[in-house]
């Protein structure tokens, strides 16, 4: 995809520039921008000069028919009806603003996949913790040496004005998260006759990070991990009673990622060094572990490169699809989930691109990520095999949650091109409640390998 001179965003000259290698912090001056021409947490503040991208709308109100956090998200959009839709007939219309790997798509399924292009609406806007400190990341956060972590960064992304690839790579879905939060998923995997294997989980997740009653002072003398969280897996049968405990650190060049399993057949805790990576992992390990969530994990395997902002139709304010009532077969139909209940707007992104380094080994040798900008949300990810061919491409759902509040990603589809399986994580469909948000929270001494046996056995 070539990327227009006229979508370059001032930020990123302005970081180029005042950056001075890949750990450097920007200047008081730039970090001035943030909440001015650019939003607290780094996107482009105003719209496009076409008007199809609107400017950032940080007043937004939820419907009134929001019941509070554990209750279904209404659609403020609901009544909306798309300005056109894109199909294999014109895809070739709309190419500049598609990844290949979405253009690929319309060629696996010309007779089925179409994206149904809506208004666009930047309502998104975190709570003043969140904004707060990610202003202050800005001239504070720096990478970790080596670039396989960060330093110095606490309650929100930790570089709002990135100057290289890895930078936007250490803020991947760090635009605003819960302290606390409990939440039952299911996972699906589709094989090519469209028959489903079904998956569910719990996940509980303290996050230290995003921790409002906290600092970043408090969060350093604490030396705990970003991320605390239990998975425990109730379907499919075989794999009821495992569950996982991973300590997510916020420095990988210090302490890498730290996880334990349990497996009901041994009755054992154990450490499981295999979470890291490309290791397949999850249902049907059909993922591997740094592909979930469009990347996360270490970044060191991999050479980072940020090639600018451009404009792309991605998947965004998925309520249709996060409420649909259908059964399974109708939601998560053969190739693709159903393009009816798919939502697709034009948004900028930050375009990055992660190259395997010579003397490291992962089964995809090039990923190419598009960032929405407002919520560090990679929404689509092109992932290339061995030989630079074209291999899977990943989309992840993203809403505006009003009770977090911000956008965060939602339901992530992860598409097979050669064996035209896909599968479709953290689906919210089909559950009947979850807990609110930063209830019940449980303490630290929660997450320890000990918990894992306890629940194994209860």
């Amino acid at each position: 995809m070539i990327i227009k001179k006229s979508l370059l965003v001032g930020s990123i000259v302005g970081a180029l520039i005042t950056a001075t290698g890949l750990s450097a912090k920007v200047t008081p001056e730039e970090a001035a921008r943030l909440g001015k021409e650019l939003t607290p947490i780094g996107a482009t503040r105003a719209g496009n000069a076409e008007g199809t991208i609107p400017a950032w709308n940080p007043d937004f109100k939820p419907p009134a028919s929001y019941k509070g956090s554990g209750s279904a998200y209404p659609d403020p959009y609901g009544d909306e009806k798309p300005l056109f839709t894109i199909t294999a007939a014109n895809v070739q219309e709309h190419k500049d603003k598609l990844s290949p790997g979405q253009v690929k798509l319309f060629e696996t399924y010309p007779e089925t996949f179409k994206m149904h292009i809506y208004p666009s609406h930047r309502d998104g806007a975190y709570s003043d913790f969140i904004q707060k400190n990610t202003t202050l990341n800005a001239t504070r956060a720096t990478l970790a040496e080596g670039g396989n972590g960060v330093k110095n960064a606490f309650g929100g992304a930790p570089f709002p004005i990135p100057a290289n690839g890895e930078q936007v790579a250490w803020n991947l879905n760090q635009g605003g998260s819960p302290f606390f939060d409990v939440q039952t998923n299911n996972t699906v995997v589709v094989y090519r006759n469209g028959s489903h294997l079904v998956g569910k989980r719990k996940e509980t997740s303290r996050a230290p990070y995003f921790d409002p009653n906290s600092s970043i002072e408090a969060f350093q003398a604490s030396n705990s991990p970003r991320l605390y969280q239990i998975v425990e897996r109730f379907q499919p049968s075989r794999d009821k009673g495992k569950s996982i405990l991973v300590h997510e650190p916020i420095d990988q060049s210090v302490s890498p990622r730290s996880a334990w399993s349990y497996t009901p057949g041994i009755r054992r805790v154990r450490r499981a060094p295999t979470v890291a990576y490309d290791s397949p992992q999850g249902l049907g390990n059909f993922i591997p572990v740094d592909s979930s969530y469009g990347f996360n994990g270490a970044t060191d395997k991999y050479d980072w490169k940020l090639l600018g902002k451009t404009e792309l139709y991605i998947p965004y304010h998925s309520y249709k699809f996060e409420n649909a009532e259908q059964p399974m077969d109708q939601l998560l139909t053969a190739g693709h989930v159903n393009p009816d209940l798919m939502r697709y707007e034009l948004h900028r992104v930050w375009k990055v691109q992660a190259t395997l380094k010579e003397d490291e080994r992962n089964v995809f040798k090039t990923r190419m990520l598009y960032v929405d900008e407002d919520s560090w949300v990679p929404s689509v990810v092109d992932l290339y095999d061995g030989r630079d061919v074209l291999w899977r491409v990943t989309m992840l759902n993203s809403i505006n949650m009003f009770d977090l509040p911000g956008v965060r990603r939602r339901a992530s589809m992860y598409h097979d091109l050669l064996s035209r399986e896909y599968l479709v994580d953290t689906l919210k469909n089909y559950i009947d409640s979850q807990q609110p948000m930063n209830t019940n929270v449980k303490d630290v001494a929660y997450f320890k390998p000990s918990t894992l046996r306890k629940l194994g056995v209860r």
